[in-house]
């Protein structure tokens, strides 16, 4: 049986999965979170990351164009580049807590979840040196339900969706131009929408560790500010408006 399709046969079992429980793509859209006609916010996902500067140069590009994104920050990644997080929150772009560690949140019992938000806030506020607000949430695997919904709210969280997604995580560097066309053309077919991409994959040890192996695997995430670079240019150029994740929520 060929890899490929073993893939598809677990990402379709996935999908069936999804369905069954609460999860952030299929619960959100642009009417429902009354984002406006031809407007487009950039989000980041399991940052920061420190390998080839990705983060950094991320930065780099968002700032060169005056676009500001939303970061969805891993605890652990916090910790390892304190520094990082500090010149995000300095430079105007909006910092949400994706908890602790890299597990799936769905899948953590209700205490192990509470604790990887309250950790991965702590980890925020200490390379901060002070509390975030406004309080943003974003579930590690876009999945939680009702009960993980509630205590969310009780920690007195937002939750932070997305709209446009491409799987990017999974996809090797030389496979970008195929997450930027992917991209573009879903938010055209949406006129706009919240776009979910990852400067980073999973906990920096384990991210670490991958990369030794595989130089050039999807846990190499340096092609990502070129992608996104191209993505501004390229929207912009088609009349799409750069906003920010708070407009929204």
């Amino acid at each position: 049986m060929k890899i490929s399709y073993v893939l598809f046969i677990l990402f379709v079992l996935f999908s069936i999965f999804l369905f069954s429980c609460k999860t952030l793509n299929i619960t959100s859209s642009n009417k429902k979170l009354g984002i406006l006609p031809s407007h487009v916010i950039f989000t980041f996902d399991d940052g920061p990351n420190q390998h080839n500067d990705t983060t950094e140069r991320l930065l780099d590009v968002l700032n060169k164009y005056n676009v500001k994104g939303a970061f969805c920050l891993i605890g652990v990644n916090v910790k390892n580049s304190p520094e990082i997080v500090r010149r995000i929150y300095n430079e105007d772009h909006i910092i949400v807590n994706h908890g602790y560690s890299d597990k799936i949140a769905y899948f953590l019992n209700d205490d192990e979840f509470r604790g990887n938000i309250l950790l991965g806030e702590k980890a925020i506020s200490n390379a901060l040196g002070f509390d975030i607000y406004p309080k943003l949430y974003r579930p590690n695997g876009g999945i939680y339900n009702k009960q993980k919904e509630k205590i969310i709210f009780e920690e007195g969280y937002t939750i932070v969706p997305y709209t446009v997604k491409a799987i990017d995580a999974y996809v090797k560097p030389a496979n970008k131009n195929k997450i930027i066309k992917k991209i573009i053309n879903a938010v055209e077919k949406q006129n706009g929408g919240i776009i979910i991409m990852h400067d980073m994959r999973d906990a920096y040890d384990l991210n670490e560790s991958k990369l030794k192996r595989k130089p050039n695997s999807a846990y190499n995430r340096s092609w990502i500010p070129e992608a996104v670079e191209e993505i501004i240019i390229t929207l912009s150029n088609k009349g799409f408006i750069f906003s920010e994740i708070k407009e929204f929520l």
